[in-house]
């Protein structure tokens, strides 16, 4: 071979591998761009699984357990969510009502209402399903001392009318009691909102003019957005709004702001409006003061 044959083979060597290592470098590059734009696509958000009465609940911590029985439930939701459970309607034909409390307690697990309305009670918090005398369909520590009883006979009625979102109102409604329960000793949330209170005044029917029940319903109401005649549809209780969404649940919306569109499922028209409040039955009136 001539040294001008071998001149020329040695550049196409030279060539060839020049070649091969840009490739190599490129294919690196590419790499890192796929790399680099995997790592900075956004985290999809945690599926959130519709919670009826309430259009925006927080991202499911417990779903509720369709397959097991209402034995099984029962233990799961004590254990869950902390609570003492008695009473005699933990049955078969109450699994909606059943449904209904806990995905409700579920739906509010994000934030720290649940934990901070325990940790007003000695000892542990109780639910009692029940019957309950008179046209309550649940109370505080009245029907059973240290309990939330719910009568969940009386719950059917909103579940054959669609007014599920009545439902849920209740059950924060009731908890907040029990939240509130240490408001005899001043505490700033409780000092704050009786100024809210002594500006803004009557915020719905049932709550009359018992601050403790205004209190509740603004609580019970902010949940259970999709309740039936819910005070907020009106755009009138911003300030009440703001006290629930910032104080209450730290930032934490369970629907649009006040006043606008919902996608709720529509109540029946013929779903039962809440009864009258204690500010209209006296001796129901001389009870909550035992809240």
């Amino acid at each position: 071979m001539s040294l001008s044959e071998s001149t020329k083979i040695i550049g196409r060597t030279h060539v060839h591998k020049w070649i091969a290592s840009l490739a190599a470098l490129a294919a690196v590059a590419a790499g890192s761009i796929v790399a680099t734009s995997a790592d900075a696509l956004p985290i999809a958000p945690e599926p959130v699984i519709p919670v009826t009465g309430i259009p925006t609940p927080c991202a499911s911590t417990f779903p509720f357990p369709d397959g097991a029985t209402v034995d099984e439930i029962k233990v799961q939701l004590a254990t869950n969510f902390g609570f003492k459970l008695a009473g005699s309607q933990w049955t078969e034909a109450r699994r909606p009502s059943i449904k209904i409390l806990w995905e409700t307690l579920d739906a509010m697990e994000c934030t720290d209402y649940r934990k901070n309305l325990q940790s007003k009670v000695s000892g542990t918090v109780g639910i009692n399903t029940t019957s309950i005398r008179g046209y309550a369909w649940g109370d505080w520590s009245l029907t059973k001392s240290g309990y939330v009883s719910f009568d969940f006979a009386k719950f059917q009625g909103a579940l054959d009318s669609g007014d599920d979102g009545r439902l849920t109102r209740l059950v924060a409604h009731e908890l907040a009691h029990v939240l509130n329960s240490d408001r005899y000793s001043e505490p700033q949330y409780w000092t704050d909102f009786k100024k809210l209170y002594a500006r803004e005044g009557r915020f719905s029917d049932y709550a009359g003019s018992k601050v403790s029940e205004v209190f509740a319903d603004v609580i019970g109401y902010y949940v259970g957005r999709c309740a039936l005649d819910n005070p907020y549809d009106t755009g009138e209780h911003d300030a009440y709004y703001a006290y629930a969404k910032d104080v209450i649940f730290g930032g934490k919306e369970f629907g649009p702001a006040p006043g606008e569109a919902m996608n709720c499922t529509v109540p029946d028209a013929n779903a039962e409006a809440p009864m009258p409040g204690p500010e209209q039955d006296a001796a129901w009136l001389v009870g909550l003061g035992g809240e």
